[in-house]
Order: structure tokens, then C-alpha cells, then sequence
């Protein structure tokens, strides 16, 4: 009874599921099968020249090369002093790319499709009053729920589109990051190699002008405090003067 009751529970909340479940299950299955297609081995055909430079590069396919040879009027590479080499690429599988597509490819989908729906029944005002308190109660479905029950009447209730938007962009970012990263890395690394000795520069500039700022900026504060203390000193002997009134310091060159 409480497989059937969750059936009922499950048809009422989202109808059709299996039916999602059946296309969400082929939509993963195309994504797996074009990321495995993607990642078989290839072969890069390369054709030097007599000047041992590189007049043709592509992954192996024969009617491409047959065609290059018709252009440039070539009967055999090997009679007219051309080099063939053939490399065999090896491509691992774009992990990364599997998991973000296809967790954000299916969620997209469903998000755009919900956004259509929405807008149909907004523009055509398709959509129902809600129902009344008083009728929300179905004694169909009167009955204490199991653990497993209680989690999907939960996740029911979550705002969906806040989450599915979220999921998105985590796993999008899941993808790009990692790439970013890499390129931001080789960029670096370029630049510093191609332009260290500049770098050195402003660096060795920048530290002179910091220590040089150092310096000055501890001199300055000497100063002031030396300052200071001169100035505290005459405002006290001014009033020991004025309280005893005598002066400290005679002058004695009179």
C-alpha cells in the first residue's frame, strides 16, 4: 500500500515522470556517447615540403588529402620530394566537460521549457486561481508518510528555479574555472619569460623607491620628535617661570 500511495503522491505532484525520467535518461546518454566519440584517437597527417616546411596539416581524412593533392597537382608525395608523417593523437576523456554538460544541458532544458509554459499562460491567462484552504486537504492522501515520502514532499516544496539556476552556474563554473585558470597560468608565464628583465626592473626601482620612502619617513619622524620635545620642554620651564617667578636660565654673558 505505501508503494502505491507513493505513486499517487508522486503522479499528483509531477505528472509524467517516468516519462521525464525515460528522455532525462536518453538526454545523458547522448552526452555520454558524444564525449566518448570525442575523445577516440586520432590521426594528424602532417606533409612537409622540400624546404622541409609544412604545407599541410589536418587530422587524417582521405578525401580532404586527396583534394589537396588535386589543388596543388601532386601524383605521389614521395616522387616529388614530399614527406608524409602520420602521429596518432591520443585523446583522454573530457571528464570536466561530461559533467557539466550533463548536469547543465538537461536543467536548461527544463528551465526554458518551464519559462515557455510560464510565458503561454501569462500571455493567454491560462493559469488557475489557487485553490481555497478549506479544499486543500485531499483524504485521498491522509496518511503518515515515510521518510523517503516526507524527503520528496520537502524537495517539492523548494523554490526549483532558484536551485536549477544555481546548479547551472556551478557546474559551468566547474568547467571554465579549471580552463581559466590554465590559460590565465600560461599567460603569466609567457609574459614574465619574454619580459623579465623588465619585470626585473620595475622591481629593483620599486624596492629602491620603497627603501629610499623608508628612510626619509624615519628621519621625518626623528625630527618631529625631536621637535616635540623641544617644544614640551620650553612650555614647561614657562611654567615653572610663571609659578615661582623667577627665570631658570639666567644670562650670564650680561
Amino acid at each position: 500500500m505505501s508503494e502505491q500511495r507513493l505513486k499517487k503522491l508522486i503522479e499528483k505532484r509531477v505528472p509524467g515522470l517516468f516519462s521525464i525520467i525515460f528522455i532525462f535518461a536518453m538526454v545523458e546518454f547522448g552526452i555520454l556517447m558524444i564525449c566518448v566519440v570525442s575523445a577516440a584517437n586520432q590521426t594528424l597527417v602532417k606533409v612537409y615540403g622540400q624546404d622541409s616546411a609544412i604545407v599541410y596539416e589536418d587530422i587524417y581524412s582521405a578525401d580532404a588529402l586527396a583534394e589537396f593533392k588535386h589543388i596543388y597537382g601532386i601524383k605521389n608525395f614521395k616522387d616529388e620530394g614530399f614527406v608524409v608523417t602520420r602521429v596518432l593523437v591520443d585523446n583522454k576523456f573530457p571528464t570536466r566537460t561530461w559533467i557539466a554538460l550533463s548536469i547543465c544541458i538537461p536543467l536548461a532544458l527544463i528551465l526554458f521549457v518551464v519559462f515557455v509554459i510560464r510565458v503561454y499562460e501569462d500571455v493567454f491567462h491560462l493559469k488557475k486561481s489557487q485553490p481555497e484552504s478549506g479544499n486543500r486537504d485531499n483524504p485521498e492522501f491522509d496518511f503518515e508518510e515515510t521518510k523517503f515520502e516526507k524527503l520528496f514532499s520537502t524537495l517539492g516544496r523548494l523554490n526549483i528555479y532558484s536551485l536549477g539556476a544555481t546548479i547551472i552556474i556551478t557546474a559551468f563554473l566547474y568547467w571554465m574555472v579549471p580552463d581559466l585558470l590554465v590559460y590565465i597560468g600560461k599567460i603569466s608565464y609567457q609574459t614574465i619569460s619574454q619580459l623579465k628583465w623588465v619585470l626585473l626592473g620595475m622591481v629593483l626601482l620599486g624596492g629602491i623607491y620603497f627603501i629610499i620612502k623608508a628612510f626619509l619617513s624615519y628621519k621625518t619622524k626623528i625630527k618631529i620628535i625631536q621637535q616635540q620635545s623641544d617644544i614640551q620642554k620650553n612650555r614647561d620651564r614657562l611654567a615653572i617661570e610663571a609659578r615661582f617667578g623667577t627665570k631658570l636660565l639666567e644670562d650670564r654673558h650680561k
